[in-house]
């Protein structure tokens, strides 16, 4: 996902969420749709999500206020919301119009008639688009309705292990600091329901869910050392980050990207970090390439900070300039409050600004040929691409039929996916994918229980057709699926991307 998960939502730009651990007392009010029967309700980071994703987006939506009571911590207001959710009823096993076979199942938000899972979102994004000067990212719909929309049609068509899936949801405010947040999301997720599964993303929510014993998917900003510290953490349609740095450089270098001299761009986050040592700095090497010079952006973890993070873009810029560097690699993603691309935005806006127009060098994190995006500041960008939530990213390719059948789900639900939003196809495709990957795995299973999920997962191979992306490809001992990218180029001549060829495996 130009963003991948859902760890939020990182497709498209946006500012962010999807969350965390701690202990809070919430109470969860049903927001203004209600319970609807036989549906559940689910939202997606992280990307990566998901966006992630894979791009920049946000796990938020326009128009979703939630219902519920505001509850205190460290001195800030943050509400917690379910929509489409409630105490599972009693009853025999099995939900009316499921049609999966029942299986026995240990673990915790899971009853004889649900299985539950947690999704953040914030009801702010679509404001905190337009208040940077991003409006053409904002989301069409509230992130919770498009979820429920897949969910409602997957509980009809199957089912979960012979249940229904419903969704826990957790509202994020952008002023409030995110980590902070995180914790609270946790503590409704754990102490005040209990779930089985977290769209997670960051290591407050992936110790979350290793914590109670549930399944953590989205690998948003992880690492190696991520996946090893939560062994119960899945990314479908991603790529951990050191593993996307060697991909991305690799493929750069076939490109014959690198000429002159090369600057390199992230978050100042320890993952982010593990990125460049472990993995660009590695692949560059191998093709003798020594970046002039690395920069490290504050994360902003509140709406107000996000000065502080331009400040930094602006001196880090000035410092290229000076050093003669003329080609440029942003390793975007979820961080802070941005769902995705939002380093991407701020760094290219800020060039511009300058009159500073650097080659830049690019994977699906930083949203290639977006339209938010400064058209001169991306001609001639290289990418090693893996997105394919829009038909024009089917160029020299087949048609996604997975994301096709995606879009037609929403739109029959009445949300219909505009091809001129990527974050309304971004949040669409990562939905399909997080609520029928969970299908695909959780049905294919002779007892439920989080070991049973993973060890599903690493069954799969490439059996999962993504909405998001051109392919994936889970087996054991690889829970970050991204597979398939492609070799792409931006042209300011006729705003578009230029393919290479077909997809390949980024292993090859």
């Amino acid at each position: 996902m130009r963003s991948r998960w859902f760890t939020a939502f990182t497709v498209g730009l946006s500012l962010a969420l999807v969350a965390g651990c701690g202990s809070t007392s919430h109470k969860t009010a049903r927001a203004k749709h209600g319970n609807a029967p036989n549906a559940g309700g689910l939202t997606a980071e992280g990307g990566n999500g998901a966006a992630a994703a894979a791009g920049g987006s946000t796990q938020a939506s326009q128009g979703g206020q939630a219902s519920g009571t505001a509850s205190k911590k460290s001195g800030s207001s943050v509400k917690s919301s379910a929509r489409g959710t409630g105490a599972a009823a009693p009853g025999a096993p099995g939900s009316a119009g499921v049609s999966s076979a029942f299986v026995p199942a240990n673990g915790p938000g899971i009853t004889n008639t649900d299985i539950y899972m947690a999704v953040g979102f914030s009801s702010q994004s679509a404001a905190g688009d337009r208040a940077i000067g991003a409006g053409g990212a904002a989301p069409s719909y509230d992130t919770r309705d498009v979820f429920n929309a897949v969910i409602k049609y997957a509980n009809a068509h199957g089912g979960f292990a012979g249940r229904r899936l419903s969704p826990i949801f957790y509202d994020y405010n952008l002023t409030t600091n995110k980590s902070t947040q995180d914790q609270a999301a946790c503590a409704n997720y754990t102490q005040d329901h209990k779930v089985f599964t977290i769209v997670a993303g960051n290591d407050i929510l992936d110790e979350c869910a290793e914590k109670a014993h549930a399944v953590a998917v989205g690998g948003g900003s992880g690492t190696a050392a991520t996946y090893q510290k939560f062994p119960h953490l899945i990314s479908p349609d991603g790529f951990r980050l050191d593993r996307l740095g060697n991909v991305t450089a690799n493929g750069l270098f076939k490109a014959g990207y690198f000429t002159g001299k090369l600057g390199l761009v992230t978050w100042d986050d320890p993952n982010y970090r593990f990125a460049i040592s472990q993995g660009y700095l590695p692949a560059l090497s191998s093709h003798q390439i020594t970046p002039t010079d690395t920069a490290y952006i504050v994360v902003p973890q509140t709406i107000d900070a996000l000065s502080d993070s331009s400040a930094a873009i602006s001196s880090a810029i000035t410092k290229f300039r000076s050093e003669g560097i003329d080609h440029v690699i942003i390793q975007d993603g979820p961080a802070g409050v941005f769902a995705g691309a939002g380093l991407t935005f701020e760094w290219m806006n800020q060039a511009k600004s300058q009159r500073w127009y650097p080659r830049y060098g690019q994977n699906a994190s930083n949203a290639p040929g977006w339209s938010v995006l400064p058209s001169d500041q991306m001609d001639h960008a290289i990418a090693i691409d893996y997105s394919d939530y829009d038909a024009k990213y089917d160029e020299g390719w087949h048609p996604n039929a997975s994301r096709e059948k995606c879009f037609k789900i929403q739109s029959d639900a009445g949300y219909p996916v505009s091809s001129s939003n990527l974050n309304d196809e971004a949040i669409a495709a990562l939905s399909c994918d997080l609520v029928f990957f969970s299908q695909q795995v959780i049905n294919s299973l002779s007892s439920l229980s989080n070991d049973a999920f993973v060890e599903g997962t690493g069954r799969l191979g490439t059996a999962f057709p993504p909405a998001v992306v051109y392919g994936d490809k889970l087996v054991p001992g690889r829970r970050d699926g991204g597979d398939l990218v492609r070799t792409e180029e931006y042209l300011a001549s006729c705003s578009c991307l230029k393919y290479s060829g077909p997809p390949y495996s980024a292993e090859s």
